[in-house]
């Protein structure tokens, strides 16, 4: 089978990857995820180590998944309250 050939076997088995996570998912370093944020690198990691933003352990590096942050910034929208 040629290389990368989508029903090539992995040692995974059946293992299904989620789309953010596909060939084209955009994975971000901590410095950048300060930048979209526009918050302090510090408080990324502060974020990352209290779990309140997923993220993947890539090597012994630490990336961020774009969809997973666009998703945490939903989540903190706090709505209007109308009278």
């Amino acid at each position: 089978m040629p290389a990368g050939d989508d029903n090539s076997p992995t040692p995974y088995g059946s293992l299904k990857i989620p789309d953010c996570f596909g060939a084209d998912a955009e994975l971000l370093t901590a410095a950048e995820v300060a930048k979209l944020l526009r918050i302090s690198t510090s408080s990324v990691r502060r974020l990352q180590q209290r779990r309140r933003i997923p993220f993947l352990k890539v090597g012994g590096s630490i990336r961020f998944a774009k969809h997973d942050i666009i998703s945490y910034l939903a989540r903190q929208r706090t709505e209007t309250i109308d009278k």
